[in-house]
């Protein structure tokens, strides 16, 4: 079963979103300044110029600059607009989950089937975020503007992942969560219709 429900973020959400990337000042200078010197002292070994290597650190340091601060003012403006629905909760209760192949970097690749002939694909490296994880029982949220994933909270029993021959295919378009009609037994046929981007509207 898997239901959804919107709601205002939390201090948890912001917090999960800025989760690694440190502070503004504290990524400038243990980040953004050291990668400057090393441009500057590489394109200076290149080309022996120190107005082409100042171009190069001063660039590379600007738009390290510019992306910190679009990242923090999206993070400070997600803390400050009241919208009551900024967030996706799916509540899922899982029978079954098969450890499906995953693409490239895409790994791992679960695919809980919750019943009314319903599955839910989960895919991505996020999901190692997560202790007692895969779950019979589990909250996802993720942002209801970006649908990016960001936190699971374990509610029920853990449970192992059946290994199966099922694969995600170059062919496939998806992203970190789908919802697809799907059977165990036909999960392979299923991914492929419900993800070919050939017969996806």
């Amino acid at each position: 079963m898997i239901t959804v429900r919107y709601r205002a973020a939390n201090d948890l959400d912001l917090k999960a979103l800025t989760e690694g990337r440190g502070s503004l000042v504290r990524n400038l200078v243990t980040a953004s300044l050291p990668a400057a010197a090393i441009a500057f002292g590489v394109a200076y070994l290149i080309w022996r110029s120190l107005r082409a290597a100042s171009v190069v650190a001063v660039s590379l340091f600007a738009a390290s600059l510019i992306s910190n601060i679009s990242f923090f003012r999206k993070v400070r403006r997600r803390s400050l607009t009241a919208d009551t629905a900024a967030v996706e909760v799916f509540e899922v209760s899982a029978d079954r989950v098969l450890d499906i192949e995953p693409l490239g970097d895409n790994a791992p690749a679960l695919c809980f089937f919750v019943g009314d002939g319903k599955a839910l694909l989960l895919v991505g490296q996020w999901l190692l975020n997560c202790r007692s994880f895969p779950a019979r029982s589990f909250q996802l949220h993720r942002w209801r503007e970006s649908k990016e994933c960001f936190r699971i909270e374990v509610t029920g029993p853990q449970i192992e992942a059946e290994p199966s021959k099922v694969q995600l295919r170059p062919a496939h378009r998806f992203r970190q969560l789908e919802i697809i009609d799907a059977a165990p037994g036909s999960l392979q046929d299923d991914l492929d219709r419900a993800l070919d981007k050939n017969l996806r509207k």
